[in-house]
């Protein structure tokens, strides 16, 4: 008697622990960065940008070395990033805030970062050594 008596209170037990988790709150804010490709060259490459923000209302903000300011994204969630001459070959970070406005403020609700690679284009020179070819007939 007094093992099923203690089996029912520790059943019942978990069953309310499991309850009293985080199942009835809210989710914590999320932001997703996708970055494709990861790498490209310098001059010619095109990086593009997919950003998601999971609160309804948020704003997408998305910042890096490569731009020459902050991009508010209001319209669209996609940004495509053209890479230059002027670019310098490295590692570049590229930081997304999701934001929201209160009031005349605006509070970052979640953020998320990339790193991409920009790789210096080697050139070809139109004079390469070519190795001789040896004849394979010998005149008789």
């Amino acid at each position: 008697m007094k093992r099923t008596l203690a089996v029912v209170l520790a059943a019942g037990a978990i069953a309310g622990l499991a309850g009293t988790g985080t199942a009835g709150a809210a989710p914590l804010p999320r932001a997703t960065l996708r970055v494709v490709p990861g790498w490209t060259y310098q001059g010619s490459g095109k990086l593009a940008v997919i950003t998601a923000c999971s609160q309804r209302g948020d704003v997408p903000v998305v910042g890096s070395k490569l731009l020459p300011k902050p991009v508010t994204l209001r319209t669209g969630h996609n940004l495509e990033i053209k890479i230059t001459d002027k670019t310098r070959p490295g590692r570049y970070t590229i930081n997304l805030f999701c934001t929201r406005k209160v009031g005349q403020r605006q509070l970052i609700d979640s953020a998320a970062r990339k790193r991409v690679r920009i790789l210096k284009v080697l050139g070809i020179s139109g004079s390469r050594m070519r190795p001789a070819c040896r004849s394979i007939s010998s005149p008789t």
